[in-house]
């Protein structure tokens, strides 16, 4: 993180008492969580540690009808109460599982858009060009069709989107999930080059080996709770994090 990013005040998410049930059933008990700017953090966890319902929770939907409850800060204001759609104007942009891409679209149509983000501080909104840069595999394709791009294609494809909302806080839930190791490695890499222009970044993955070597401190989630939490290089070393989720004999 660079001394003028670290120079900015206070963490850009703040989260405290974040609960998510489903008919009953506690699928998050999350007491605390920040995220400051231009840091990475990575939640990890097995299937069915909450994962998904974090990140899905910090947007404010859900596939089913949850009772979620907690307090949620984005750059020193509650938007807990707020509707999706008021959370991404307010800069916190989710790339979900499904890769956020039109498929009947091309890429140069999905990189289009008709919201045009409030600039200010901590808003960096990504032109077009930008993301051919950081992704010059999409501009060799844009003319072809979302539903026609491979899988790592099309997570890059809806980064750029959600970087051309201007995000503050970009979450990102399973950008590895059915990539080559060539492409990971080069999704995950570009996470760090937007971290180091000054985004924050909230990484949900289960490929704990990749995300150890992109961000800067890494949550563990077992059944929807924070069972161990510190800097990245320290956690990989962390037996139950080896045991459990790197091999036994990593």
């Amino acid at each position: 993180m660079s001394a003028q990013v670290e120079a900015m005040a206070g963490p850009v998410l703040q989260v405290q008492g974040l609960q998510v049930a489903y008919a009953g059933n506690r699928a998050l008990d999350l007491k605390a969580l920040q995220v400051g700017r231009g840091e990475v953090v990575g939640v990890v966890g097995a299937n069915g540690a909450g994962k998904s319902t974090l990140v899905n929770a910090l947007a404010g939907w859900s596939r089913g009808d949850p009772r979620v409850s907690g307090e949620v800060t984005l750059d020193g204001t509650r938007i807990d109460s707020w509707v999706p759609h008021e959370r991404i104007r307010a800069g916190l942009a989710l790339v979900p599982e499904g890769r956020l891409v039109f498929g009947r679209m091309s890429v140069e149509e999905n990189l289009s858009t008709a919201f045009v983000p409030p600039a200010g501080p901590g808003r960096r909104i990504y032109s077009r060009e930008e993301i051919y840069d950081l992704f010059p595999r999409l501009k060799e394709r844009r003319q072809h069709l979302g539903s026609q791009l491979s899988g790592g294609e099309r997570q890059m494809l809806g980064i750029g989107r959600a970087l051309m909302m201007g995000p503050q806080l970009l979450l990102l839930d399973e950008p590895s999930i059915g990539l080559a190791p060539m492409l990971v490695a080069q999704v995950l890499g570009t996470m760090r080059t937007l971290a180091g222009q000054g985004l924050s970044i909230l990484l949900v993955e289960q490929n704990v080996r990749a995300a150890i070597e992109v961000v800067d401190r890494l949550v563990l989630l077992e059944r929807g709770r924070v069972v161990l939490e510190g800097p990245a290089a320290q956690m990989g070393n962390d037996p139950r994090i080896a045991q459990a989720y790197l091999g036994a004999h990593a």
